[in-house]
C-alpha cells in the first residue's frame, strides 16, 4: 500500500470517525481513532528517548540550534516540537481542551521543583512548542518525559526512534525497553552522543552496542551536540562540522523525505485500532449505561403498572409526613401569647437556636426570675406588715408597757423598710430588664418569624425534592430511550464497514500480510455481527401511562398559611403589685406615750 492508498484509507477512516463520535459512550476508542488519523496526516516523527536526559535534551537543542530544554532535568510532560511561523507553546489537557502559552513560560514544563508544574503535569496530557526552524518543516521532534514512563502509546505515535546515549552502553532495565520497542515493530537508531566527538571511540561503542543489543537497533549514529552548540556560540564552523550533526541532520531529512516506516506504522496502528474496537463494541450490552438503559426498560415495559403504584405508595407517604410537619412549624406560633410560652417553643424547637434569641432567653428567664423574686418579697412584705399594724394597734392600747412595744415596733419597721428597700431594688431591676425586653422584641419577633420561615422552606425544599426525585424518575425512562438510541450510531458504523472499508482492506496487498488481511476482515464481521437491541424493544412501553400513575402534588403553602409570632408590649409584661411605701419611723416616736 503506497502512500496514496494510506491517504485513502485514511479518508474512509475520517468517516467513521465521524459516525461513531456520535456515541459518547465509546468516547476513548473515538479519540484514539482520531489522535491515529492526526498522525497520519502530520510531518514525520521522530520520538527521543533514553536514561540520560542532559544527553537526549542536548541533542535536541543542537537539532532546533537554540537551548530550549533544560539539559539536566526531565519535563515535567511529554514534548511535541513543531513547526511554527509564530512561536507559543500549546497544552493539551488529558480532557482534550487546549491553553496557549507564550514562550516564556517554557520553564512551567521543562523545569523541576516549580509547583505551578507539579499541578499541571497532574491535568497536562502533553505539550507542543511551536517554533520557526527549518529542520521541523518535516519533522515533529517528540520528547518523551522519561524513559520509565514512556508509554507504548506513546512509542507507537512516532514514525522513528531515536535512543539518545553517550556512550552507547545500556543497563538491563533500558534493554528490557528496548525489546519492547522492536516488539512493536520498530528498531531505534542509537545516536551515541559524545561530549567531543571520537572516532575512534565511537567505533568501540558501536561494537559493544552490536555485540550486546545490535539485533534491534536499525543503525548506530556518533555526533557531538555540545560541539554544534559551541559553535553556535562561537561562530565556528570548523566545530559544527567536527560534531557530525550534519549526518544526523541529513538522516532525519531522508527518513522524512522517505517516510519509510509510515505505512508499516499506520498498518499495525489500524489493525490494533480495529481490535480495540471490537472489544469495545462487544463490551457494550455488558457495559454502562447501556445494560443499565436496557434494563430498566426492560422493568418497566414489564411491569410499569406495579413499578409505578408501589414507587407512587411509598413517595405519598413520605410526603404526608413532610406535610404533617410543615402544618405544625406553620400554626406553632399562632397561640404564642406570653413570654412563658415563647421559651417552650424556643425550647422544643432546635432550629430557632439562635445567638441573639439565646441572649433574648436568658434574658427573660432573668426577668421572670426577678417577677417571681419580687412577688415573694411582696408577700413577705404583707405579711410582716399586717404583724406589724397588729403590734401597733397593741401599742396604742397597752399605756404600761409602752417603752417595750415602741422597742418592738421600731425594730418591725426598721425590718420593713428593709424589705421594702429590697422590693423597689427587685422592682427597678425588672424595669430595666422589660426595657431591655423590649427594645429587643422587634429584633426578636424578626428573628423567630424568618427562622420559622426558613424552617418551612426547607420543609418544602424537602417536599419538592421528593416530588422532583419522584418526577426524575419518569424522566430516567425517557432518558434511557435517549441513552439507547445514541447506540443506533452503532448500526451505521456496522454497515459502514460492511460496505466501505472492507473492500479497502481486501485490496492492501503491501500493507499487510495475508493473515493480517483475513484477521482484519474477520474482526469487521465480528462487529458487524453485534446485535445491540430486539426487534421491537421498545413498542411495549407506555410512557403516557407511567406519567399519569407518577402525579403527586405539594400544595402545603396554599393549605397552611404560615401564622407569624406577633407579641406586644402588654404580653411580655408580667403584671406585679407597686412597690410598698416605706415606714415613718418619726411617726412611731410621736405616738403619745404614757
Amino acid at each position: 500500500m503506497k502512500e496514496e492508498n494510506i491517504m485513502g484509507m485514511v479518508g474512509k477512516l475520517k468517516i467513521l470517525s465521524s459516525i461513531i463520535e456520535k456515541n459518547s459512550y465509546i468516547r476513548d476508542t473515538s479519540n484514539k481513532l482520531k489522535q491515529l488519523l492526526e498522525d497520519a496526516e502530520s510531518s514525520y516523527r521522530i520520538l527521543f528517548i533514553g536514561s540520560e536526559s542532559e544527553e537526549k535534551n542536548s541533542l535536541i537543542n543542537a537539532l532546533i540550534g537554540r537551548k530550549l530544554l533544560t539539559e539536566k532535568n526531565d519535563a515535567y510532560v511529554h514534548i511535541f516540537i513543531r513547526y511554527g511561523e509564530k512561536e507559543f507553546i500549546r497544552a493539551v489537557f488529558v480532557d482534550g481542551t487546549v491553553a496557549d502559552f507564550e514562550m516564556r513560560h517554557l520553564y512551567f514544563f521543562t523545569e523541576k521543583n516549580t509547583y505551578i508544574g507539579e499541578i499541571l503535569k497532574t491535568y497536562i496530557n502533553h505539550i507542543e512548542i511551536y517554533l520557526s526552524c527549518d529542520l521541523l518543516k518535516n519533522a515533529i521532534l517528540m520528547n518523551a518525559i522519561s524513559l520509565e514512563n514512556v508509554t507504548k502509546s506513546f512509542i507507537q505515535r512516532a514514525d522513528e526512534v531515536f535512543w539518545v546515549s553517550s556512550s552507547g552502553s545500556i543497563g538491563n532495565d533500558e534493554l528490557k525497553v528496548m525489546k519492547g520497542i522492536y516488539h512493536y515493530g520498530i528498531k531505534p537508531y542509537m545516536i551515541i552522543n559524545m561530549m567531543e566527538y571520537n572516532e575512534d571511540q565511537l567505533l568501540q561503542s558501536i561494537k559493544r552496542g552490536k555485540e550486546r543489543y545490535g539485533q534491534f537497533v536499525e543503525e548506530f549514529i556518533g555526533v557531538s551536540s555540545k560541539q554544534a552548540l559551541q559553535s553556535k556560540n562561537s561562530h565556528r564552523m570548523q566545530l559544527y562540522i567536527d560534531s557530525h550533526m550534519h549526518d544526523l541532520t541529513n538522516k532525519i531529512n531522508q527518513l522524512c523525505i522517505g517516510k519509510n516506516n509510515r505505512e508499516k506504522n499506520m498498518a499495525v496502528r489500524i489493525k490494533q485500532w480495529l481490535e480495540l474496537l471490537e472489544g469495545e463494541v462487544k463490551q457494550i450490552p455488558e457495559r454502562e449505561p447501556f445494560r443499565s438503559a436496557q434494563n430498566r426498560l426492560k422493568e418497566y415495559a414489564d411491569f410499569e403498572h406495579s413499578i409505578g403504584r408501589s414507587l407512587l405508595e411509598k413517595n405519598v407517604k413520605i410526603l404526608l409526613a413532610y406535610e404533617k410537619e410543615y402544618a405544625h412549624v406553620s400554626q406553632m406560633l399562632k397561640d404564642v401569647k406570653t413570654l412563658y410560652q415563647l421559651l417552650k417553643v424556643i425550647e422544643l424547637e432546635p432550629y430557632l437556636q439562635d445567638e441573639n434569641v439565646d441572649l433574648f432567653v436568658a434574658l427573660t428567664l432573668k426577668y421572670l426570675e426577678k417577677v417571681r423574686e419580687y412577688r415573694t418579697l411582696y408577700t413577705e412584705y404583707v405579711m410582716e406588715q399586717q404583724q406589724f399594724e397588729k403590734w401597733k394597734k397593741k401599742l396604742l392600747r397597752n399605756k404600761l408597757d409602752h417603752v417595750k412595744a415602741e422597742e418592738l415596733l421600731l425594730n418591725k419597721a426598721e425590718l420593713l423598710n428593709q424589705m421594702q428597700r429590697n422590693c423597689k431594688e427587685t422592682y427597678n431591676a425588672i424595669k430595666r430588664i422589660e426595657l431591655d425586653l423590649l427594645n429587643d422584641l422587634c429584633t426578636i419577633q424578626r428573628i423567630i418569624n424568618e427562622s420559622t420561615k426558613q424552617q418551612l422552606e426547607k420543609i418544602l425544599k424537602k417536599a419538592l425534592y421528593l416530588k422532583y426525585i419522584h418526577n426524575k424518575e419518569l424522566k430516567n425512562i425517557e432518558n434511557y430511550v435517549q441513552k439507547i438510541r445514541e447506540f443506533e450510531c452503532i448500526f451505521e458504523m456496522q454497515e459502514f464497514l460492511q460496505k466501505e472499508l472492507k473492500e479497502i482492506f481486501e485490496e492492501a496487498s503491501s500493507a499487510f500480510s495475508e493473515d493480517e488481511r483475513i484477521q482484519i476482515l474477520a474482526i469487521i464481521d465480528h462487529i458487524s455481527q453485534v446485535q445491540l437491541l430486539g426487534e421491537g424493544f421498545l413498542s411495549t412501553l407506555s410512557l403516557e401511562s407511567l406519567r399519569q400513575n407518577f402525579s403527586i402534588k405539594v400544595d402545603f403553602k396554599e393549605k397552611y398559611r404560615f401564622e407569624t409570632l406577633h407579641l406586644t408590649e402588654t404580653d411580655i409584661i408580667s403584671d406585679i403589685p407597686p412597690i410598698p411605701l416605706p415606714i415613718d419611723i418619726q411617726h412611731i416616736l410621736d405616738i403619745e406615750k404614757p
